[in-house]
């Protein structure tokens, strides 16, 4: 293997064939595209059957829908699933067979344009012919990503796109790591997520700031209370508040000393903060509300229920997780069940959740007291310091996915205001791209991939992914082989170009 390495000349050319480095179970190229677009096919079928199931039976679908649109819209996704699988090793075998000899940038430029035309003209059988390029990876997964996306529908691409990009950022900071290009910090997402969670929340507190699910979703978390109304509704109900206070509720406010006008409040509430009124605005939250304040208890009341709903709820879908993932082994041991429902990893999941919803009423309540006034600015240090709840519950993925939908949605109002550019079919891009750099890694560098990525592509092509030859591949130095160090495909001689031990 030391010797073959330093043969090689340049460094990103291998004289190998497809069949010794990737359809390793079959030397046809035909038989080994249909084994990897029938088999992911059906594969995909389960994996999405559940998941359509479950997003029909949540979102109340219609009996015309389970009828008419359930099955076509899942095996739509199927065989997307399935042609995304079965064309990059298609461009695999193609790659072979169209390029004798180019460079690593010629490669890089022309290779994704080239060889989607290759797909469309060429008609000539494959032959077991060619040479391999480190970078094939990249090439062949960026055409079969761009064939199999323009099957998926329109309205799941940007979600597509988005989660491929998330796992390719993931998949390009370990292999960073993995050459000592950069050191990784401790608690690195949570200082992400905090500041992600510092824009959706400003977004949340303006009027139609955010929409769909993610409206939806940020209403469910934090409640209809702190959503973004008109400027005149706002208003509005907090004149009524204001006419509702009591005698009582007047009395502890001038006791905190709020200034009583609104043309002086902006700049006296600054003078006034010392340690003695904040004190006296704590206590007063206790029993009252602010009158700026549109919930109905206390100010108390309200942060402590916003906290106990969310971690019951993150309590119990976590012990449910566990539940269910145990299922088999509390069948065999019914005792089990009580370790998993009181299990104290249980509380992670809540104690983020709760903690989230909690620190970000208190906050915003405490802003309200101190300044006197409301504002949609009060959320972006609300979100932040809510968002460090995230050290219960660390995760890079879930910090990386709301970062780039984030990114996403300013990108999409930009274009609606007029300040950036629409790009024909980014989402397309965005997914061929990034599915391109994961697959490329699937190949070179198993082990950088996240781990759950992997077990789904190993599950999506019936174990074949990690059939590669991958001990011949260690010859680029990038320890292809370290996740199968002793996996070596039974490979017929006739087929091959290299001398394999």
């Amino acid at each position: 293997m030391a010797a073959h390495s330093k043969s090689l000349k340049p460094i990103w050319v291998l004289k190998a064939n497809c069949y010794e480095i990737g359809h390793t179970w079959n030397p046809s190229c035909i038989r080994a595209i249909l084994d990897i677009l029938l088999g992911g096919i059906v594969e995909s079928v389960k994996i999405y059957a559940p998941v359509y199931v479950v997003t029909g039976l949540a979102r109340r679908r219609s009996k015309r829908y389970w009828l008419y649109k359930f099955v076509p819209e899942l095996l739509q996704s199927a065989v997307f699933l399935g042609t995304n699988a079965g064309a990059f090793i298609g461009c695999f075998c193609l790659s072979n067979q169209l390029f004798a000899s180019f460079s690593y940038f010629t490669g890089l430029a022309s290779g994704a344009l080239a060889s989607q035309l290759a797909i469309l003209l060429e008609r000539k059988p494959s032959k077991l012919t060619g040479m391999c390029y480190w970078h094939n990876g990249v090439t062949c997964g960026t055409v079969g990503s761009l064939l199999a996306i323009s099957i998926e529908r329109k309205d799941r691409r940007g979600m597509l796109a988005v989660y491929m990009f998330n796992v390719a950022l993931e998949t390009l900071c370990n292999m960073a790591i993995s050459r000592g290009l950069i050191t990784p910090r401790k608690h690195i997402e949570v200082l992400l997520f905090s500041l992600t969670a510092a824009g959706y929340a400003y977004l949340f507190r303006c009027f139609g700031g955010l929409s769909g699910i993610f409206l939806k979703g940020f209403r469910f978390l934090l409640g209809p209370e702190e959503a973004g109304r008109p400027s005149d509704a706002r208003s509005l109900e907090s004149e009524a508040n204001r006419s509702l206070e009591t005698e009582a509720n007047k009395s502890l406010e001038t006791e905190a000393n709020r200034p009583a006008t609104q043309s002086g409040k902006h700049s006296a509430w600054k003078q006034n903060l010392t340690v003695s009124r904040i004190m006296r605005l704590l206590k007063a939250a206790l029993v009252q509300r602010h009158a700026l304040c549109v919930h109905k208890h206390s100010c108390a009341r309200y942060c402590l229920q916003g906290f106990a709903r969310m971690f019951g709820m993150g309590y119990a879908a976590q012990a449910a997780l566990r539940v269910v993932s145990s299922l088999q082994a509390i069948i065999r041991s019914p005792g089990r069940l009580l370790s998993c429902l009181f299990n104290k990893g249980n509380l992670k999941l809540g104690a983020f959740l709760g903690g989230f919803v909690g620190i970000f009423k208190f906050v915003s309540c405490f802003l309200r007291w101190i300044r006197d006034q409301d504002s949609e600015l009060h959320a972006i240090p609300a979100g932040f310091l809510a968002g460090l709840c995230m050290f219960f519950y660390p995760s890079w993925t879930i910090s990386l996915y709301l970062t780039l939908k984030l990114g996403e949605l300013l990108y999409m109002k930009g274009i609606d205001t007029g300040h950036v550019p629409c790009i024909t079919h980014a989402d397309s891009l965005l997914f061929a791209v990034s599915t391109a750099v994961v697959l490329h890694a699937c190949v070179m560098e198993p082990h950088n991939v996240k781990p759950s990525y992997w077990t789904f592509i190993q599950r999506l092509t019936r174990q074949r992914f990690g059939m590669m030859n991958r001990r011949t591949l260690d010859a680029y130095g990038t320890h292809a082989s370290k996740l199968m160090p002793d996996f070596k495909p039974q490979l017929d001689p006739q087929y091959c170009l290299m001398k394999h031990d």
